[in-house]
């Protein structure tokens, strides 16, 4: 199915109604709609207009809300860092099993918020790494489905390489679903077609 991100807005624009015959819900009637934000107060005002059923998040909007100084947010960071230490030997491991973690945490609480697809990101780092690739995601769902969200309910989002979407397909036949992302030229867009996965954005 198509699957269109609806870009985070300003706060001070989120003070709307939105009426049936808006862009949103003339878009939403044709297409689902995901917004792609880290911030769960605007993914909860989006969610409530009925709209926006999926969301997104990468890595940068994780770190965002980790800095953000919002106690929900801290909260976050605090988790994933004692899961990490208490998962993961040496302090690269560590780290690296932390910022997963961070990613999931707030993915759980989105899945609260809308009824759809959350997408979380594998590290960027691995793109061109598909046995890393396909290590992370699993490791991703794993934590997904330990806090008691199943696979069905998250996209993991894949780097438009070569390599991340012969991770995509080795994960699909698995039963987890991809998104894959970062598509900057028309060879790239072809790829998936070699290889298909569900979503790319």
């Amino acid at each position: 199915p198509a699957h269109r991100r609806v870009p985070s807005a300003p706060r001070a624009a989120l003070d709307f109604a939105v009426s049936a015959d808006s862009q949103l819900a003339q878009l939403a009637g044709m297409t689902t709609l995901s917004i792609d934000t880290g911030d769960l107060d605007i993914i909860q005002k989006y969610a409530d207009t009925g709209h926006i059923t999926d969301a997104t998040t990468n890595p940068l909007f994780v770190s965002q809300a980790g800095l953000s100084g919002d106690a929900r947010y801290i909260a976050f960071v605090d988790k994933a860092i004692a899961y990490a230490k208490a998962n993961a030997e040496g302090a690269e491991a560590q780290l690296e099993l932390a910022m997963d973690r961070l990613a999931v945490e707030l993915g759980i609480e989105i899945t609260k918020i809308v009824p759809g697809y959350v997408s979380t990101e594998v590290d960027i780092r691995e793109s061109f790494d598909t046995a890393e690739s396909i290590r992370r995601a699993k490791r991703i769902i794993a934590m997904y489905e330990e806090a008691g969200v199943p696979r069905s309910r998250v996209l993991i989002k894949l780097a438009g390489t070569w390599e991340g979407i012969a991770a995509a397909r080795v994960l699909e036949k698995e039963g987890i679903t991809c998104n894959i992302t970062l598509i900057f030229g028309f060879i790239q867009r072809y790829f998936p077609a070699l290889f298909p996965s569900q979503f790319t954005e």
